[in-house]
C-alpha cells in the first residue's frame, strides 16, 4: 500500500510540474511579455512597418511566431532557456545602455528557425505576396536553398534581412530604402 501511495503523489507531482512548464512556456512566449521589457520595444515599433506586422489573414505576427522554434520541443525549449538567459542578462546589467544591434544582428538571425518561415511562405516559387513566381535570382536561390543546384549555408533569414525589423545602420541599402522611408515618416529611423 505505501508503493502506491508514493506513485500517485509522484505522478500528481510530475503532472502539477509538466502543467507548470507549460504554463510557464506558454506566458514567456507571448508578445506582451517580451515588449514588457524596454530593449525590445523599438522591435515592436519597427514591426507594425514591416512587411511582416500581418500575416496572410490580417492577424499580426507575434514574436514567437519567427524567434521561437516550433514543432521540436527539445529545440524549442533550449531556444528559450538560451534566449531567455540572454536576455535577462541584458535587461538586468546592460539594460540602461543602447543595445548594439549591429552586433546581435548575425547570432539573432540564427535563432529564426527556416521551419517558422516556411510556415507562412510553403511556395518558394512565389513570390511573398503570392500573386507571381519569384526572381529568376530568387529561384536559383530557393534551388539552391532546396539543394535542387548544389546546396546554400543560409537559412532564410540569411538572405531575407530585416523583414520585421530594420535597425538604422541598415536603413541605407537600397533594398531596404521602403521601409526605412516608412520608419522615417513615423519618427523611428535615425540619419
Amino acid at each position: 500500500m505505501r508503493h502506491s501511495k508514493k506513485l500517485v503523489v509522484l505522478a500528481a507531482g510530475a503532472v502539477i510540474g509538466i502543467t507548470a512548464v507549460a504554463a510557464t512556456v506558454r506566458y514567456t512566449s507571448g508578445t506582451e511579455f517580451c515588449l514588457s521589457c524596454h530593449e525590445m520595444r523599438v522591435y515592436a515599433e519597427e514591426m507594425k512597418f514591416s512587411s511582416h506586422a500581418r500575416d496572410a489573414e490580417g492577424r499580426p505576427i507575434g514574436c514567437a511566431q519567427c524567434h521561437i522554434p516550433g514543432g521540436n520541443i527539445v529545440r524549442m525549449l533550449a531556444a528559450k532557456m538560451w534566449m531567455g538567459s540572454k536576455d535577462i542578462w541584458v535587461h538586468a546589467v546592460d539594460g540602461e545602455t543602447a543595445l548594439d544591434r549591429a552586433a546581435m544582428q548575425p547570432r539573432a538571425r540564427r535563432f529564426i528557425d527556416d521551419a517558422n518561415c516556411l510556415a507562412c511562405h510553403q511556395d518558394l516559387g512565389r513570390n511573398a505576396k503570392g500573386d507571381g513566381p519569384v526572381s529568376t535570382e530568387g529561384r536559383l536561390a530557393h534551388d539552391s536553398y532546396l539543394g535542387k543546384n548544389g546546396r546554400s549555408r543560409n537559412g532564410c533569414a540569411g538572405c531575407h534581412a530585416n523583414l520585421a525589423h530594420l535597425p538604422p545602420f541598415d536603413a541605407r541599402i537600397p533594398r531596404n530604402h521602403a521601409f526605412a522611408e516608412k520608419l522615417k515618416e513615423a519618427d523611428l529611423a535615425k540619419p
